[in-house]
């Protein structure tokens, strides 16, 4: 009963990782009652929420796509923000770098969302007509 439970509310925060950054949210904000920190945190513990949403998705969609597409994505976001930062600041603070490569692949890991669920819809509006 619990792991069923379990199963299923996992199931529902990959399917709509919106609803986990929510969650996330409201729960840091109780505990630290810092609303910036709490959209921080959210952000960050999401991030997994949306790329596991974009590749379930793209399963969806595309029906040979693999893991590999996702994780290329996240690893030339990071090539390429490195290389930025490290022109811009010309030494790189581990952490600093970490932080943004992470944050930026959540924004743009959204954005992705949005577009492929936007077309998932459109199209599932158009097969049926």
């Amino acid at each position: 009963m619990v792991t069923s439970t379990f199963a299923a509310f996992i199931a529902t925060v990959v399917t709509i990782p919106a609803l986990g950054w929510y969650l996330i949210y409201i729960s840091t904000v109780k505990l630290t009652r810092q609303k910036r920190k709490a959209i921080k945190w959210a952000s960050d513990f999401s991030a997994v929420l949306f790329m596991a949403a974009v590749y379930f998705i793209m399963e969806q969609l595309w029906e040979p796509t693999s893991v590999w597409l996702v994780l290329a994505l996240f690893f030339s976001v990071a090539i390429t923000f490195t290389v930025i930062y490290w022109n811009v600041m010309e030494d790189f603070y581990a952490t600093k770098l970490l932080k943004g490569i992470w944050r930026l692949n959540f924004l743009i890991f959204v954005s992705i969302y949005i577009l492929l669920s936007g077309y998932g819809l459109i199209r599932s509006i158009f097969s049926f007509v």
